[in-house]
């Protein structure tokens, strides 16, 4: 009986340990070890899937939009909301505002868990370019509309045609910003005397980080802010803050970033982030079909169609590189600690909060703005998923011949 007994105390302890080293390895791959990158662009995909079935589908610069009117009107400048859905009122209010806040606070709760938080601090040349960028997404955020990934990345998947007009602006205009990045680095360079540098002195070791401890304690703020909103009733608010916190982790973790997916493609002739961008968008893309061909929200992320789109896509392409971000990694990089993306998320709200004084009208109205082209109500649903996966082919293709290209000048 006794032995019986050591046996049952040995096999409890082995269970409990082994399951407090399966939690431990979980935690360890979740919050300190970097996610695949395709990994990182199918949850992005199957949470934003998720958010339109609960309210609304990704995007964040219509919010940061609406933040630059508040602002205005702060300080005694009355000043409409460019874009009609999300008119002027607080930000904590306001629960689309709720899920780029969110995003910050998802960034700031991964990058503490896994010890990168830093405040990044740049110089004069820096903070220029990131009010540059900011400025220049402002104004392509008005024109497209509205971002990189509410204008393309969604639109397409929801079957605007929108959205693949905007992926030729956003492609250009990358290619445009990240030759004058390449620029600056070469001058930068060559101002470099290598042979002045001082002798590396020993590093002291570090003391242990308290940031995974501070990391927890954002945790346990994000649960106790969704627990107030929805004490108040604002389950919305709630909800769209907490998918925003996905979101923040996704990329954070991931790394995944549409600046580098367009970049990348023609400056250096590397396709593997839009690949997998690509490949996250026909998931999506099914998805938006079996929800919309059921008639949920069929107009929903359906923008208007023109010469805008590629016009405000090269305008937004060219800031989004200079900015070190588009709208959703500016986000993510403020909630990391970088300043630059401070001060572009600043500009980039006063400039696009600004629209209806510089236009005189709101983003879609007026002779600017095509109308809205929704692909099944135009094509059929047979000829809109046609279009919409042929699209994604097709660039596929594309990325695929500038790659071998670089192969072959090799």
């Amino acid at each position: 009986m006794e032995s019986k007994t050591v046996i049952d105390n040995t096999s409890r302890k082995g269970r409990k340990v082994y399951l407090e080293q399966s939690l431990k390895e979980v935690g360890v791959r979740l919050f300190q070890e970097p996610w695949p990158l395709g990994a990182g662009a199918l949850a992005l995909t199957i949470t934003n899937l998720f958010m339109f079935i609960y309210a609304r589908a990704l995007g964040v610069f219509p919010q940061m939009a609406m933040w630059g009117s508040w602002l205005y009107n702060l300080i005694g400048l009355k000043t409409e909301s460019p874009f009609i859905p999300y008119p002027v009122k607080p930000p904590y209010l306001d629960m689309h505002s709720l899920l780029d806040i969110g995003i910050i606070f998802g960034a700031l709760e991964a990058s503490l868990l896994a010890r990168e938080f830093k405040i990044r601090r740049e110089d004069g040349q820096g903070y220029l370019f990131g009010a540059l960028g900011g400025i220049l997404m402002g104004l392509g955020t008005v024109l497209m509309p509205p971002c990189n990934v509410g204008g393309f990345w969604v639109a397409t998947m929801a079957f605007s045609l929108s959205g693949p007009l905007a992926a030729i602006g956003l492609l250009l205009g990358a290619y445009v910003g990240g030759k004058i990045l390449q620029g600056h680095i070469h001058r930068a360079l060559l101002k470099v005397d290598f042979t002045q540098a001082l002798e590396g002195e020993a590093v002291p070791p570090r003391s242990v980080s308290l940031q995974p401890q501070n990391g927890i304690l954002v945790f346990i703020l994000i649960v106790i802010l969704a627990i107030v909103y929805h004490r108040l009733g604002m389950l919305k608010n709630a909800g769209l803050f907490l998918f925003g916190v996905l979101f923040g982790v996704i990329i954070q973790r991931s790394r995944l970033c549409f600046v580098a997916a367009f970049r990348e493609i023609l400056v250096s002739r590397d396709g593997k982030v839009m690949k997998w961008v690509l490949a996250s968008m026909a998931v999506g893309a099914l998805g938006f079909a079996l929800l919309k061909g059921q008639g949920y929200q069929p107009q929903h992320m359906v923008f208007p169609a023109g010469w805008h789109n590629i016009v405000g896509g090269f305008i937004f392409g060219i800031g989004m590189v200079l900015a070190g971000g588009c709208g959703l990694g500016i986000l993510v990089r403020s909630g990391e600690g970088y300043t630059r993306s401070w001060v572009a998320c600043l500009t980039a709200m006063l400039t696009s909060g600004a629209w209806v004084h510089l236009y005189g009208q709101k983003v879609g109205q007026g002779w600017l703005y095509g109308k809205p082209v929704y692909l099944p109500e135009a094509l059929g649903w047979g000829g809109a998923l046609i279009f919409v996966y042929g699209f994604l082919l097709l660039f596929y293709l594309f990325i695929l011949w500038v790659e071998a290209g670089k192969y072959e000048k090799a």
